[in-house]
């Protein structure tokens, strides 16, 4: 099965700088809501120069197997790709701050549904049939378990390997400042998950930016689960020259250049097991 038309198209800036990058979510028809766990994935495409981008009949084919299989799946453009701003850089730094943006995107949205669903089963009910009662109530249903896969084909995998763990990425999402990166990126995830609850549907929407929703609560990651899922992933040392050689970090933009910061990440052997 290939992926359908996407249910919602939008643009998110990176937390590089301000290069805004095309994103595509596509909505299993039984929702992933329904389920103990809700379920989403992310699927990176190969190298921009040589013709990568999100609509590539692997990435394609990837993305449809999990959406039938009830996941949320969530494709993006690197900078450089299709008409995503900017250009391919020689480090794969900023596409790696590029794949972290949409993934700090992913969990906003997966939290706001957790958020919605929570609400909506004030009863006391929790997906998969289980009931809570007492004062306890509340503090179960918020703890209802979120899976997210990080995966990639080619160079999209080769990005993917090299993402900083689940707490790094939820940080650059707590305490953010109205105007930054983070903030817009929250912001759209927020009103793209307010349009499922508004009107169910799963009709492609083209979402302007400017529409603006009150961010809820700070992003909470308990509960979430991560797992990788790499597709024909690079290896020395074809790997070693689309990164320059370079030790990979994840730089983050900022209004000033003194405020830049540098997370250095894990080594793909110390957090992967590597799928062929």
């Amino acid at each position: 099965m290939y992926l359908p038309s996407p249910t919602y198209s939008f643009t998110i800036p990176s937390l590089h700088d301000e290069t805004q990058l095309d994103c595509r979510l596509y909505l299993p028809h039984n929702s992933s809501l329904q389920l103990e766990t809700i379920r989403g994935a992310i699927i990176a495409h190969p190298y921009a120069p040589l013709g990568g981008c999100y609509d590539d009949p692997v990435v394609n084919f990837v993305g449809g197997e999990l959406l039938k299989s009830g996941y949320i799946v969530g494709t993006f453009n690197f900078r450089g790709a299709g008409t995503s701003e900017g250009r391919t850089s020689w480090t794969a730094k900023p596409e790696l701050a590029d794949y972290v943006s949409f993934y700090g995107f992913m969990l906003c949205y997966l939290h706001s549904l957790r958020s919605q669903e929570v609400s909506r089963r004030g009863d006391g009910s929790i997906p998969g049939g289980a009931n809570v009662e007492g004062p306890d109530a509340q503090s179960t249903l918020d703890r209802a378990d979120i899976h997210l896969i990080l995966g990639g084909y080619s160079y999209g995998s080769l990005i993917a390997s090299h993402l900083p763990a689940l707490d790094v990425v939820a940080d650059l999402f707590k305490n953010i400042i109205a105007g930054t990166q983070a903030h817009e990126i929250l912001q759209t995830a927020v009103k793209v998950s307010a349009l499922l609850e508004a009107n169910g549907s799963t009709q492609e929407r083209n979402l302007a930016i400017e529409d603006h929703l009150a961010v809820e609560e700070p992003l909470d990651i308990s509960g979430t689960t991560i797992s990788y899922l790499l597709v024909s992933p690079l290896l020395p040392p074809l790997n070693l020259f689309l990164t320059f050689f370079s030790t990979m970090s994840l730089d983050i933009g900022a209004h000033s250049p003194a405020q830049r910061r540098q997370i250095p990440c894990p080594k793909p052997t110390r957090q992967l097991h590597i799928c062929k």
